[in-house]
């Protein structure tokens, strides 16, 4: 009798690379800190839509903000989120993930 070939199943799932993990943690960290601290409003949930905005788009959400937009805002969250993706493609170009994935760490 001939072997019966076994399917393999592939567990699904997203896989979110590392650097844009890291690229993005600055920017949630600020938005945390605008929920604790409730900077800008009342409630947490306020307060981190607003440092959101701010810091992902450049804009001023709240009635009355002077200057409403400013996009030196951006450089605590945006752009190292940009930085942590362009860092990701270039090292899956480079083949620095394949170096990786030899390693015995599994998450």
């Amino acid at each position: 009798m001939a072997k019966r070939n076994k399917k393999h199943y592939k567990k699904p799932g997203v896989k979110i690379p590392l650097m844009t993990v890291v690229g993005a943690l600055p920017g949630l960290s600020n938005v945390k800190r605008a929920w604790d601290s409730k900077e800008f409003g009342d409630t947490g949930f306020k307060s981190a839509s607003v440092e959101a905005t701010r810091i992902y788009f450049g804009l001023d959400s709240r009635i009355g903000a002077n200057p409403k937009t400013n996009f030196g805002w951006t450089k605590e969250g945006t752009v190292p989120l940009l930085l942590g993706i362009i860092a990701s493609k270039v090292a899956s170009r480079l083949g620095v993930n394949k170096m990786f994935k030899g390693l015995p760490v599994r998450l």
